[in-house]
Protein backbone atom coordinates (compact mmCIF):
# COMPACT_ATOMS: atom_id res chain seq x y z
CA UNK A 1 0.00 0.00 0.00
CA UNK A 2 1.43 3.87 -1.01
CA UNK A 3 1.50 6.07 2.30
CA UNK A 4 -0.77 8.58 0.50
CA UNK A 5 -3.11 6.17 0.27
CA UNK A 6 -2.79 5.02 3.55
CA UNK A 7 -3.23 8.58 4.66
CA UNK A 8 -6.46 9.03 2.40
CA UNK A 9 -8.02 6.06 3.86
CA UNK A 10 -7.46 6.75 7.68
CA UNK A 11 -8.38 10.75 6.54
CA UNK A 12 -11.97 9.15 5.41
CA UNK A 13 -12.13 6.36 7.65
CA UNK A 14 -11.91 8.26 10.85
CA UNK A 15 -10.07 10.36 8.69
CA UNK A 16 9.08 4.99 -0.04
CA UNK A 17 21.04 -1.15 -2.44
CA UNK A 18 21.98 0.30 -1.28
CA UNK A 19 20.00 -0.03 -4.58
CA UNK A 20 22.82 -1.89 -5.56
CA UNK A 21 25.47 0.49 -6.93
CA UNK A 22 24.30 0.86 -11.11
CA UNK A 23 25.49 -2.33 -12.77
CA UNK A 24 28.06 -2.51 -15.18
CA UNK A 25 27.10 -3.02 -18.80
CA UNK A 26 29.83 -5.66 -19.00
CA UNK A 27 27.60 -7.60 -16.94
CA UNK A 28 27.83 -11.64 -18.27
CA UNK A 29 24.79 -12.25 -20.00
CA UNK A 30 25.14 -15.84 -19.27
CA UNK A 31 25.70 -14.97 -15.52
CA UNK A 32 22.76 -16.58 -13.19
CA UNK A 33 21.29 -13.57 -10.19
CA UNK A 34 19.80 -14.20 -6.87
CA UNK A 35 16.66 -12.04 -7.28
CA UNK A 36 15.52 -10.98 -3.67
CA UNK A 37 12.03 -9.67 -2.90
CA UNK A 38 10.79 -7.06 -0.46
CA UNK A 39 7.17 -7.90 0.71
CA UNK A 40 4.70 -6.43 3.26
CA UNK A 41 3.46 -9.15 5.76
CA UNK A 42 0.08 -9.81 7.19
CA UNK A 43 -1.72 -6.38 6.52
CA UNK A 44 -4.80 -5.53 5.44
CA UNK A 45 -4.32 -3.61 1.82
CA UNK A 46 -7.34 -0.82 1.41
CA UNK A 47 -7.83 -1.94 -2.22
CA UNK A 48 -9.07 -5.35 -1.16
CA UNK A 49 -11.61 -4.96 -3.62
CA UNK A 50 -8.91 -5.67 -6.16
CA UNK A 51 -7.65 -8.97 -7.52
CA UNK A 52 -5.49 -9.42 -4.15
CA UNK A 53 -7.54 -12.70 -2.68
CA UNK A 54 -9.17 -11.32 0.06
CA UNK A 55 -7.12 -8.28 0.55
CA UNK A 56 -4.79 -9.96 2.84
CA UNK A 57 -1.06 -10.05 2.38
CA UNK A 58 0.25 -14.05 3.14
CA UNK A 59 4.34 -12.98 2.62
CA UNK A 60 6.11 -13.99 5.27
CA UNK A 61 9.20 -11.93 4.72
CA UNK A 62 12.16 -12.13 2.12
CA UNK A 63 11.98 -14.60 -0.75
CA UNK A 64 14.63 -15.37 -3.75
CA UNK A 65 14.31 -16.36 -6.77
CA UNK A 66 16.75 -17.47 -9.35
CA UNK A 67 16.94 -15.51 -12.38
CA UNK A 68 18.81 -17.06 -15.60
CA UNK A 69 19.77 -13.80 -17.68
CA UNK A 70 20.92 -15.91 -20.87
CA UNK A 71 16.94 -16.80 -21.17
CA UNK A 72 14.99 -14.18 -19.40
CA UNK A 73 13.73 -16.79 -17.09
CA UNK A 74 12.95 -16.95 -13.32
CA UNK A 75 12.40 -19.42 -11.39
CA UNK A 76 9.66 -19.48 -8.80
CA UNK A 77 10.34 -17.55 -5.22
CA UNK A 78 10.90 -19.49 -1.86
CA UNK A 79 11.31 -17.63 1.73
CA UNK A 80 14.86 -16.67 2.13
CA UNK A 81 13.84 -15.20 5.62
CA UNK A 82 11.19 -14.81 7.83
CA UNK A 83 11.16 -11.06 8.71
CA UNK A 84 8.16 -8.78 9.21
CA UNK A 85 7.31 -6.39 6.38
CA UNK A 86 10.77 -6.41 4.81
CA UNK A 87 9.51 -3.32 2.21
CA UNK A 88 13.18 -2.31 1.02
CA UNK A 89 16.26 -4.41 0.66
CA UNK A 90 20.22 -3.44 -0.36
CA UNK A 91 22.91 -5.90 -0.90
CA UNK A 92 26.60 -5.21 0.08
CA UNK A 93 29.24 -4.14 -2.46
CA UNK A 94 31.00 -7.73 -1.87
CA UNK A 95 27.37 -9.66 -3.02
CA UNK A 96 28.09 -11.14 0.29
CA UNK A 97 25.10 -9.66 2.90
CA UNK A 98 21.55 -8.64 2.36
CA UNK A 99 20.32 -5.67 4.52
CA UNK A 100 16.31 -5.41 4.78
CA UNK A 101 14.55 -2.51 6.84
CA UNK A 102 11.36 -3.91 8.95
CA UNK A 103 8.66 -1.12 7.81
CA UNK A 104 5.77 -0.21 9.60
CA UNK A 105 3.62 1.05 7.35
CA UNK A 106 0.33 2.11 9.23
CA UNK A 107 2.75 4.33 11.34
CA UNK A 108 3.15 7.70 9.28
CA UNK A 109 4.18 10.27 12.32
CA UNK A 110 5.83 10.44 15.45
CA UNK A 111 6.67 9.36 18.25
CA UNK A 112 8.58 6.33 18.09
CA UNK A 113 5.46 3.88 19.14
CA UNK A 114 6.02 1.89 16.30
CA UNK A 115 9.76 2.14 15.45
CA UNK A 116 11.02 0.50 12.64
CA UNK A 117 14.25 -1.92 12.70
CA UNK A 118 16.76 -3.15 10.14
CA UNK A 119 18.46 -6.63 9.98
CA UNK A 120 21.94 -8.22 8.55
CA UNK A 121 21.49 -11.53 7.07
CA UNK A 122 24.34 -13.59 5.14
CA UNK A 123 23.98 -15.25 1.73
CA UNK A 124 24.46 -18.56 0.86
CA UNK A 125 25.41 -18.86 -2.59
CA UNK A 126 24.24 -22.62 -2.78
CA UNK A 127 20.72 -21.96 -2.25
CA UNK A 128 19.76 -18.09 -1.93
CA UNK A 129 18.95 -18.43 1.53
CA UNK A 130 19.66 -15.86 4.04
CA UNK A 131 20.95 -16.53 7.69
CA UNK A 132 20.22 -13.67 10.47
CA UNK A 133 23.12 -11.50 11.93
CA UNK A 134 20.67 -9.09 14.10
CA UNK A 135 18.96 -6.78 14.17
CA UNK A 136 18.65 -3.25 15.71
CA UNK A 137 16.52 -0.15 15.72
CA UNK A 138 16.44 2.08 13.29
CA UNK A 139 16.04 4.96 15.69
CA UNK A 140 12.99 5.97 12.96
CA UNK A 141 9.25 5.31 11.85
CA UNK A 142 8.17 3.61 8.69
CA UNK A 143 11.61 3.21 7.76
CA UNK A 144 11.09 2.86 3.55
CA UNK A 145 14.27 2.70 2.35
CA UNK A 146 18.00 1.06 2.81
CA UNK A 147 21.00 1.80 0.60
CA UNK A 148 24.88 1.19 1.27
CA UNK A 149 27.75 3.54 0.69
CA UNK A 150 30.47 2.46 -1.92
CA UNK A 151 32.72 0.70 0.77
CA UNK A 152 30.46 -1.44 1.86
CA UNK A 153 30.95 0.51 5.70
CA UNK A 154 27.95 1.13 6.31
CA UNK A 155 24.11 1.76 5.61
CA UNK A 156 21.79 4.86 5.41
CA UNK A 157 17.73 4.89 6.60
CA UNK A 158 15.27 7.37 5.05
CA UNK A 159 12.66 7.35 7.92
CA UNK A 160 9.65 8.15 6.22
CA UNK A 161 7.29 8.44 9.38
CA UNK A 162 9.48 10.36 12.35
CA UNK A 163 11.13 12.40 9.32
CA UNK A 164 14.28 12.03 9.95
CA UNK A 165 17.59 10.03 8.25
CA UNK A 166 19.95 7.54 9.98
CA UNK A 167 23.58 5.83 9.47
CA UNK A 168 24.45 2.62 10.74
CA UNK A 169 28.13 1.06 10.95
CA UNK A 170 28.79 -2.20 9.60
CA UNK A 171 31.06 -4.61 11.44
CA UNK A 172 33.78 -6.81 9.47
CA UNK A 173 31.72 -9.52 9.79
CA UNK A 174 28.87 -8.20 8.01
CA UNK A 175 26.25 -7.48 11.39
CA UNK A 176 24.87 -4.02 12.31
CA UNK A 177 26.97 -1.45 14.84
CA UNK A 178 25.94 1.50 16.21
CA UNK A 179 24.45 4.49 14.52
CA UNK A 180 26.91 6.93 13.51
CA UNK A 181 24.48 9.90 11.99
CA UNK A 182 20.83 10.68 12.94
CA UNK A 183 19.48 14.06 11.46
CA UNK A 184 15.94 15.38 11.98
CA UNK A 185 14.17 17.14 9.25
CA UNK A 186 11.67 19.78 9.71
CA UNK A 187 9.10 21.76 8.14
CA UNK A 188 6.50 21.26 5.79
CA UNK A 189 4.88 21.63 2.39
CA UNK A 190 2.12 22.31 0.69
CA UNK A 191 -0.93 19.18 0.57
CA UNK A 192 -1.71 19.34 4.17
CA UNK A 193 -2.99 15.99 4.18
CA UNK A 194 0.81 14.01 3.12
CA UNK A 195 2.85 17.29 3.23
CA UNK A 196 2.57 18.45 6.95
CA UNK A 197 5.89 16.97 8.02
CA UNK A 198 9.01 15.81 6.67
CA UNK A 199 9.15 12.60 4.89
CA UNK A 200 12.18 11.22 3.72
CA UNK A 201 11.64 8.79 1.04
CA UNK A 202 15.15 8.21 -0.60
CA UNK A 203 18.96 8.17 0.70
CA UNK A 204 21.97 7.11 -1.43
CA UNK A 205 25.68 8.31 -1.54
CA UNK A 206 27.00 9.87 -4.65
CA UNK A 207 29.14 8.38 -7.01
CA UNK A 208 32.47 9.38 -5.02
CA UNK A 209 30.86 8.31 -1.87
CA UNK A 210 31.19 11.72 -0.60
CA UNK A 211 28.37 13.12 -0.54
CA UNK A 212 25.02 11.80 0.44
CA UNK A 213 21.32 12.80 -1.26
CA UNK A 214 18.12 12.86 0.28
CA UNK A 215 14.58 12.98 -1.32
CA UNK A 216 12.07 14.18 0.82
CA UNK A 217 8.49 13.56 -0.15
CA UNK A 218 6.85 15.82 2.91
CA UNK A 219 8.74 19.03 2.37
CA UNK A 220 9.56 18.82 -1.67
CA UNK A 221 13.14 18.99 -0.80
CA UNK A 222 16.51 17.26 -2.28
CA UNK A 223 19.06 17.40 0.43
CA UNK A 224 22.58 17.10 0.41
CA UNK A 225 24.75 16.78 3.43
CA UNK A 226 28.75 15.94 3.23
CA UNK A 227 29.64 12.43 3.85
CA UNK A 228 32.59 10.96 6.27
CA UNK A 229 33.16 7.22 4.95
CA UNK A 230 35.86 6.68 7.81
CA UNK A 231 33.36 7.80 10.64
CA UNK A 232 29.86 7.51 8.83
CA UNK A 233 28.95 11.02 10.09
CA UNK A 234 26.41 13.05 7.98
CA UNK A 235 26.70 16.96 8.16
CA UNK A 236 24.59 19.45 5.98
CA UNK A 237 26.20 21.35 2.97
CA UNK A 238 26.84 24.91 2.07
CA UNK A 239 23.72 24.71 -0.20
CA UNK A 240 22.01 22.08 1.40
CA UNK A 241 18.74 21.37 -0.39
CA UNK A 242 17.02 22.33 -3.53
CA UNK A 243 13.33 22.56 -4.05
CA UNK A 244 11.27 20.62 -5.94
CA UNK A 245 8.15 21.84 -7.10
CA UNK A 246 4.91 22.61 -4.22
CA UNK A 247 2.79 19.59 -4.01
CA UNK A 248 5.13 17.33 -6.17
CA UNK A 249 6.66 14.98 -3.43
CA UNK A 250 10.24 13.50 -4.47
CA UNK A 251 10.25 9.90 -3.76
CA UNK A 252 12.87 8.22 -5.05
CA UNK A 253 15.98 9.21 -7.69
CA UNK A 254 18.77 7.38 -9.65
CA UNK A 255 21.70 8.50 -10.81
CA UNK A 256 22.72 8.43 -14.79
CA UNK A 257 25.34 6.32 -15.57
CA UNK A 258 28.31 8.26 -15.80
CA UNK A 259 26.96 10.33 -12.52
CA UNK A 260 26.71 13.89 -13.90
CA UNK A 261 23.33 14.16 -13.69
CA UNK A 262 20.45 12.69 -11.02
CA UNK A 263 16.97 12.23 -12.07
CA UNK A 264 14.46 12.91 -9.40
CA UNK A 265 10.43 11.36 -9.72
CA UNK A 266 8.22 12.95 -7.58
CA UNK A 267 4.94 10.42 -6.57
CA UNK A 268 2.36 13.11 -6.31
CA UNK A 269 3.21 14.88 -9.29
CA UNK A 270 4.51 12.46 -11.77
CA UNK A 271 7.38 14.70 -12.72
CA UNK A 272 10.74 13.53 -13.62
CA UNK A 273 13.30 16.31 -12.61
CA UNK A 274 16.89 16.13 -14.38
CA UNK A 275 19.55 17.77 -12.61
CA UNK A 276 23.29 18.07 -13.44
CA UNK A 277 25.57 17.03 -10.44
CA UNK A 278 28.66 19.04 -10.32
CA UNK A 279 30.91 17.07 -7.59
CA UNK A 280 33.45 19.85 -7.70
CA UNK A 281 30.97 22.85 -6.96
CA UNK A 282 28.68 20.10 -4.88
CA UNK A 283 25.99 21.87 -6.86
CA UNK A 284 22.30 20.60 -8.63
CA UNK A 285 21.21 22.18 -11.57
CA UNK A 286 17.73 22.08 -13.07
CA UNK A 287 18.30 20.41 -16.48
CA UNK A 288 14.29 19.68 -17.07
CA UNK A 289 11.29 18.60 -15.92
CA UNK A 290 8.92 16.61 -17.91
CA UNK A 291 5.47 15.34 -16.67
CA UNK A 292 4.83 11.17 -16.68
CA UNK A 293 1.52 10.86 -17.39
CA UNK A 294 -0.75 10.94 -20.65
CA UNK A 295 -2.19 14.05 -21.86
CA UNK A 296 -5.89 14.37 -20.76
CA UNK A 297 -5.14 12.07 -17.87
CA UNK A 298 -7.85 12.91 -14.86
CA UNK A 299 -7.46 10.40 -12.96
CA UNK A 300 -5.24 9.59 -9.65
CA UNK A 301 -1.82 8.93 -10.17
CA UNK A 302 1.07 7.55 -7.64
CA UNK A 303 4.94 7.55 -9.51
CA UNK A 304 6.97 4.83 -7.75
CA UNK A 305 10.07 3.31 -8.84
CA UNK A 306 12.89 4.77 -11.04
CA UNK A 307 16.05 3.31 -12.91
CA UNK A 308 18.48 4.02 -15.45
CA UNK A 309 19.52 0.74 -17.46
CA UNK A 310 23.04 0.35 -17.01
CA UNK A 311 24.72 1.58 -20.45
CA UNK A 312 23.17 4.80 -19.43
CA UNK A 313 21.42 5.27 -22.83
CA UNK A 314 17.12 4.51 -21.18
CA UNK A 315 15.33 5.62 -18.20
CA UNK A 316 12.51 3.83 -16.91
CA UNK A 317 9.85 4.78 -14.37
CA UNK A 318 6.90 3.44 -13.11
CA UNK A 319 3.19 5.08 -12.50
CA UNK A 320 0.32 3.48 -10.30
CA UNK A 321 -2.81 4.74 -11.65
CA UNK A 322 -6.64 5.27 -10.77
CA UNK A 323 -9.11 5.99 -12.75
CA UNK A 324 -11.61 8.64 -10.95
CA UNK A 325 -14.36 8.44 -9.99
CA UNK A 326 -14.66 4.78 -9.10
CA UNK A 327 -10.94 4.20 -8.25
CA UNK A 328 -10.55 1.69 -11.24
CA UNK A 329 -6.60 0.85 -11.51
CA UNK A 330 -4.66 1.69 -14.92
CA UNK A 331 -3.37 1.46 -17.12
CA UNK A 332 -0.75 1.13 -14.79
CA UNK A 333 2.73 1.91 -16.61
CA UNK A 334 6.50 1.88 -16.83
CA UNK A 335 7.62 4.45 -19.63
CA UNK A 336 10.82 4.97 -21.12
CA UNK A 337 12.78 7.86 -21.75
CA UNK A 338 16.14 8.17 -23.96
CA UNK A 339 18.86 9.99 -22.65
CA UNK A 340 20.81 12.71 -24.24
CA UNK A 341 24.26 11.66 -23.70
CA UNK A 342 25.42 15.60 -23.41
CA UNK A 343 22.34 17.30 -22.09
CA UNK A 344 21.10 14.35 -19.74
CA UNK A 345 17.99 15.41 -20.90
CA UNK A 346 15.05 13.24 -21.62
CA UNK A 347 12.57 12.37 -24.47
CA UNK A 348 9.67 9.73 -24.59
CA UNK A 349 10.31 6.41 -26.35
CA UNK A 350 7.36 4.31 -24.96
CA UNK A 351 4.70 4.06 -22.25
CA UNK A 352 4.50 0.37 -21.61
CA UNK A 353 1.84 -1.95 -19.54
CA UNK A 354 3.92 -2.53 -15.87
CA UNK A 355 1.73 -6.16 -17.03
CA UNK A 356 0.38 -6.03 -13.47
CA UNK A 357 -1.46 -3.80 -10.96
CA UNK A 358 0.62 -1.05 -9.15
CA UNK A 359 4.14 -1.57 -9.85
CA UNK A 360 5.46 -0.16 -7.12
CA UNK A 361 9.15 -1.06 -7.74
CA UNK A 362 10.81 -3.11 -10.57
CA UNK A 363 14.29 -3.94 -11.26
CA UNK A 364 16.38 -3.90 -14.35
CA UNK A 365 18.38 -7.21 -14.48
CA UNK A 366 22.62 -6.41 -15.02
CA UNK A 367 22.40 -6.95 -18.39
CA UNK A 368 20.18 -4.59 -18.98
CA UNK A 369 17.92 -7.13 -21.10
CA UNK A 370 15.19 -7.63 -18.65
CA UNK A 371 13.01 -5.51 -16.09
CA UNK A 372 11.17 -7.62 -13.52
CA UNK A 373 8.13 -5.94 -12.85
CA UNK A 374 6.56 -6.44 -8.88
CA UNK A 375 3.06 -5.33 -8.76
CA UNK A 376 2.03 -5.11 -5.81
CA UNK A 377 -2.34 -5.63 -5.76
CA UNK A 378 -1.89 -8.92 -8.01
CA UNK A 379 0.75 -10.72 -6.10
CA UNK A 380 3.22 -11.16 -8.97
CA UNK A 381 6.82 -10.24 -10.57
CA UNK A 382 6.42 -10.27 -14.67
CA UNK A 383 9.30 -10.43 -16.61
CA UNK A 384 9.45 -7.62 -19.88
CA UNK A 385 12.19 -7.75 -22.27
CA UNK A 386 14.40 -4.69 -22.88
CA UNK A 387 15.08 -4.31 -26.72
CA UNK A 388 18.44 -3.19 -26.72
CA UNK A 389 18.43 -0.46 -29.49
CA UNK A 390 15.64 1.62 -28.50
CA UNK A 391 14.85 0.85 -25.06
CA UNK A 392 11.48 -0.43 -25.38
CA UNK A 393 9.56 -2.87 -23.55
CA UNK A 394 7.55 -5.97 -24.81
CA UNK A 395 6.35 -8.47 -21.88
CA UNK A 396 7.36 -12.07 -22.39
CA UNK A 397 4.30 -13.39 -20.83
CA UNK A 398 6.95 -15.28 -17.86
CA UNK A 399 5.23 -14.37 -14.41
CA UNK A 400 5.70 -15.59 -10.65
CA UNK A 401 3.54 -15.50 -7.89
CA UNK A 402 4.76 -13.37 -4.59
CA UNK A 403 2.51 -11.93 -2.24
CA UNK A 404 2.89 -8.38 -2.20
CA UNK A 405 6.17 -7.71 -4.07
CA UNK A 406 7.46 -3.97 -3.39
CA UNK A 407 10.98 -4.61 -4.03
CA UNK A 408 13.66 -6.38 -6.40
CA UNK A 409 17.65 -6.67 -5.78
CA UNK A 410 19.64 -8.59 -7.70
CA UNK A 411 23.09 -10.32 -6.59
CA UNK A 412 25.34 -12.54 -9.05
CA UNK A 413 25.50 -16.17 -7.82
CA UNK A 414 29.12 -17.04 -6.74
Amino acid sequence: MNRIALALALLFAAPIAARAAAPTPAANAKQDYWVYIGTYTGFKNVHNSLPNGKGQSHSQGIYVARFHAATGTLDPASLAAPMINPSFLTISPDHKFVYAVSEDPTSVGPPLDHESFVSAFSIDQATGKLKLLNTVAASGTSTCFISIDKTGHFIFLANFGSGNITTIHIKPDGSLGETTAAIQHLGHSVNPTIQNMPHPHCIMSTPDNKYVIVSDLGLDKIYVYAFDDKTGALSPYDAPYVNIMGGGGPRHFAFGADGKFIYQLSEMSGNVDTFAWNESTVTLTNEQSINTLPKGFTGGNHSAEIFVRPDGKFLYESNRRTHAPNDQRGPDSINVYAIDPQKGTLSLVQEADSAGIMPRSFGIDPTGQYILSASELNNTIAILSIDASSGKLTPTGKVISVDTPVCIQFTPIR
